[in-house]
């Protein structure tokens, strides 16, 4: 096992030494060259370990599903440490618990902050943050093409390990090559978007940290104030890229390729995903309408808190915090459900949504119809009973681990003296599971979570991985076999 969690780790260093040239030219570009020099350090060292890594350490090449699990939960911790040096060599005031937080909010494109004043942090420490949400948001893409070539047919538990969503698609025989197409269209993406937010009046230096953020549903901004001063164009614009984010980039890519919007009518996730993104913002129309000057803004900030939350990127345009508390209850809801499967945002994912609802309601006609079989179908195909199952022992064991996170995160706050309300720490545990960033309460959509004892941090840093992972990584690591194998 630590072999393959050595391949692993160390297979993304050419990776993570590649996104670290933005930062390192702006360095060069603000003539920070202490930064610049400690960077290139760095950036040898990490192609070093991966030369050596790549050349003495070699697992088999069968890995089976219980080491791919596990190596992935592992790997994300290291890998966590990996991306926490740059702040380190950026001389940041922060203690290494601050720091760790930060960067696994940022790799689990979760968005929440523990810098107080983001505007007067070093530019070239901006763009790294955003990086490791962008890297985040597609790590599968990441672990996939650099490792699963070396691998061969037991790298695919890799892929189905990282994979957001109960099922890991793949639109070519071989999963790298999947992942290449990803990588073109997420690459795309985020080139599409700088060019547009910086036509609409932001900086480039804005614009590609905010494309950055928006792909990978990630949310860190590089304002104190988030996006909320931006122009109406500039949110309308980051509310198709944070839809298209929300949406299945193998469906995406399915319609690219074969240049037919049918695939997209036919899916029914799909159809579900974008059911939910607009009546809940028709739900918080009815409050924008009152905030707004215009019934065009009014709408655009209904949709753009709707998407923010439903695909969980976690920018803050408005302050939900002052609605009154039958508006706080549903955004507590709508943060659980996450966009669809395959796509960067965290949540339990609408395809588990619509597996759950069905099964209740066959359930259900099961007391009227007790020898009758019903079958669950989406988009016109039978779900495996085996899917079923994996969806509720997933609910299961997602239930069981907030609320022991809810009492962990209580107890904590409470034993350093500095106790959160009760909404406060549902909020924070909701928002860390579903990588969402802002919670509720003290940890509202324009509060901080600086104030919070170190205890805390790390308890929602644990969250924020078993979120992103969604859960099985990180839980089969507790699994005995796991170890021996």
């Amino acid at each position: 096992m630590l072999k393959i969690i050595l391949f692993i780790s160390g297979g993304v260093f050419p990776i993570f030494s590649l996104s670290l040239l933005p930062t390192l030219l702006n360095t060069v570009v603000e003539k920070n060259y202490s930064f610049s020099l400690q960077l290139l350090i760095y950036i040898s060292v990490l192609l070093i370990l991966h030369r050596i890594i790549k050349k003495y350490i070699v697992p088999s090449r069968q890995l089976n599903t219980i080491q791919g699990f596990g190596a992935v939960g592992i790997s994300w911790f290291l890998i966590s440490i990996y991306s926490s040096i740059p702040y380190i060599f950026s001389g940041i005031n922060l203690t290494y618990i601050d720091i760790l937080f930060e960067t696994i909010s940022g790799l689990t494109t979760t968005g929440s902050s523990i810098l107080i004043d983001i505007e007067s942090v070093d530019k070239s420490l901006l763009i790294w943050r955003s990086t490791t949400q962008w890297l985040g948001g597609m790590g599968i893409i990441v672990l996939t093409i650099t490792i699963l070539p070396l691998l061969g047919s037991g790298g695919i538990n890799l892929f189905k390990a990282e994979s957001p969503g109960p099922s890991a698609d793949r639109l070519t025989p071989r999963f790298q090559d999947t992942a290449r197409l990803l990588w073109v269209i997420y690459i795309s993406f985020t080139c599409i978007e700088t060019l547009l937010l910086y036509f609409s009046g932001l900086s480039f230096y804005d614009s590609f940290n905010h494309a950055f953020t928006t792909l990978s549903t990630g949310g860190f901004s590089t304002f104190n104030s988030s996006v909320s001063e931006f122009s109406t164009i500039t949110i309308f614009i980051i509310n198709i890229f944070m839809f298209l984010a929300g949406s299945s980039f193998i469906l995406l890519l399915k319609v690219l390729r074969n240049k037919n919007l049918v695939e997209i009518f036919n899916s029914s996730e799909f159809k579900f995903y974008t059911f939910i993104v607009f009546s809940t913002a028709t739900i918080f129309l009815v409050k924008t309408i009152a905030l707004s000057e215009s019934i065009v803004l009014a709408i655009n900030n209904a949709l753009f808190t709707s998407l923010t939350l439903i695909t969980t990127t976690g920018y803050t345009n408005l302050d939900y915090e002052n609605w009154n508390i039958n508006y706080r209850v549903f955004i507590l809801g709508v943060m659980f459900l996450g966009g669809m499967s395959g796509s960067t945002a965290g949540g339990i994912k609408t395809v588990r949504v619509i597996a759950l609802l069905k099964s209740v309601r066959n359930e259900i006609r099961k007391i009227f119809y007790p020898n009758a079989i019903f079958k669950i179908r989406m988009s016109k195909s039978i779900i495996p009973e085996r899917m079923i199952e994996s969806v509720q022992t997933f609910f299961i064991l997602y239930v069981a681990i907030f609320v022991l996170g809810t009492f962990a995160l209580s107890i904590s706050s409470n034993i350093a003296g500095a106790s959160l309300s009760f909404e406060a720490i549902l909020g924070g545990v909701a928002s860390a599971m579903n990588n969402v960033g802002p919670g509720l309460g003290e940890l509202g959509p324009i509060k901080n979570y600086f104030y919070i004892d170190q205890g805390s941090k790390l308890i929602l840093s644990l969250l924020m991985i078993i979120g992103r992972l969604e859960i099985f990584p990180i839980v089969i690591l507790l699994y005995r076999k796991t170890w021996k194998s």
